[in-house]
């Protein structure tokens, strides 16, 4: 293989062939797209799991503020503006309190790739679908 490379070198200076031939560049094209082919999914998959780390990260923040307000006011905040005075603050991936009363709440955030997380008083933990 290095005796091709070694030979590609010095053979143009003994010919005067200059540049690449057409099938030498079209194998180069040929490799670089096998290659975006497989890289652009893979990227796009990870991107859709950082959102998604996100939504539920939101979603037992906002969870944490819910157990404080309820501890003080003695029910649920029915929406996410009220828990900004028990630490939550909003991220990217927007945290909505979908239902709340004296005895429950239900959250839900947007993931990636379409996806839904909840988190109610009695999961405690974000569970994939809505509320």
């Amino acid at each position: 293989m290095l005796g091709w490379f070694a030979w590609r070198m010095t053979e143009p200076c003994q010919t005067d062939e200059r540049g690449f031939t057409l099938m030498e560049l079209m194998t180069v094209v040929v490799i670089i797209g096998i290659l975006a082919a497989i890289a652009i999914p893979n990227y796009i998959g990870q991107q859709d799991k950082a959102i998604d780390a996100a939504a539920m990260a939101q979603l037992r923040t906002a969870a944490t503020s819910q157990q404080l307000y309820y501890v003080e006011q003695n029910a649920y905040a029915g929406t996410a503006t009220e828990l900004k005075a028990y630490g939550f603050r909003q991220g990217e991936q927007e945290v909505t309190v979908m239902a709340a009363d004296t005895s429950s709440y239900c959250m839900e955030a947007a993931g990636g790739g379409g996806a839904t997380f909840r988190i109610t008083q009695d999961t405690g933990r974000p569970l994939a679908g809505g509320c």
